[in-house]
């Protein structure tokens, strides 16, 4: 049987999908209360689920949607028919989409050769990385919290090294600072009021800035980068030894997502004693 998804199904359902993915409960949570969720229940247990959400996306028009089954029950067609119904709905939608993506594991299961057969197309790769040994050396750059001024600095410093990797994937737009006033003015709102204090800045000597990185409060760093006038100088292993330390320090477990593409970064973390533990693929369908 398949029906909507329950208030009283959350906890469930977010429990089915830890054992697929390595996300927070809080994430799953966040993801399924926005989308439009399907379940696939036998015997009065839920085995598999189908989701999309319009908004989620970081690109306009593209619509996500995410299609999990039970290892133990593949090869039924649940996941098809799941899809089927996701994908209906979608293109009935009176938002249609003008594209749509799927992001799902290829470090086991089968899952790509599924969306290979819908029509998708691979985009980019992420992988998971997490640190199991102890403290480093602390770095010899200058570290100060993120001041709501440095604002204009961090969102420019940012968007220039990102450049490189987001147009090699073809990410539009391949600067941060071309997004729509709408799309910038949500993304400035969540750095001065939600990240404010989690932010770090680096700098030289001479006080020029270098890079930045979030430390999030359950063990993960976020948007890490070094300017591209810094980069190659060895400055990205001094801000991943920084986030090690104040990570260790508060009992987590240090890890991180990076793409597959970004051999640099890989090697750079795997460098500083990080490993990956996951594989996760993102893959798009035109509808136009």
């Amino acid at each position: 049987m398949i029906r909507n998804l329950k208030e009283r199904d959350l906890g469930t359902v977010v429990a089915m999908l830890q054992k697929e993915v390595q996300w927070r409960p809080v994430e799953l949570a966040a993801i399924l209360k926005s989308a439009t969720v399907f379940l696939c229940e036998e015997q009065g247990e839920i085995v598999a689920c189908g989701l999309y959400d319009l908004t989620s996306f970081g690109e306009e028009g593209t619509a996500e949607m995410y299609v999990y089954t039970r290892p133990e029950q593949r090869k039924k067609g649940i996941g098809s028919r799941l899809f089927d119904l996701v994908w209906t709905q979608l293109l009935a939608h009176e938002q249609k989409p003008t594209a749509v993506v799927a992001t799902y594991r290829i470090d086991e299961g089968d899952a790509g050769a599924f969306f290979a057969k819908k029509g998708f197309a691979p985009l980019w790769g992420q992988h998971t990385m997490k640190y199991t040994g102890g403290m480093v050396p602390e770095p010899t750059l200058a570290v100060k919290p993120f001041a709501e001024q440095e604002l204009p600095c961090y969102i420019q410093s940012q968007s220039d090294a990102y450049y490189e990797v987001r147009k090699s994937i073809d990410l539009k737009p391949y600067r941060l600072t071309d997004y729509c006033e709408q799309t910038m003015d949500s993304w400035q709102k969540w750095l001065l009021t939600e990240m404010k204090d989690d932010i770090y800045m680096f700098y030289e000597e001479q006080g020029e800035f270098v890079g930045s990185l979030i430390v999030t409060p359950h063990g993960e760093a976020y948007d890490v980068f070094v300017d591209p006038k810094h980069q190659k100088k060895g400055y990205g292993k001094q801000l991943a030894r920084f986030f090690i330390n104040r990570t260790l320090e508060k009992g987590l477990q240090p890890y991180l997502v990076t793409g597959t593409h970004n051999k640099p970064a890989i090697a750079l973390y795997e460098g500083t004693g990080f490993r990956i533990t996951q594989t996760m693929l993102t893959a798009k369908r035109a509808l136009l």
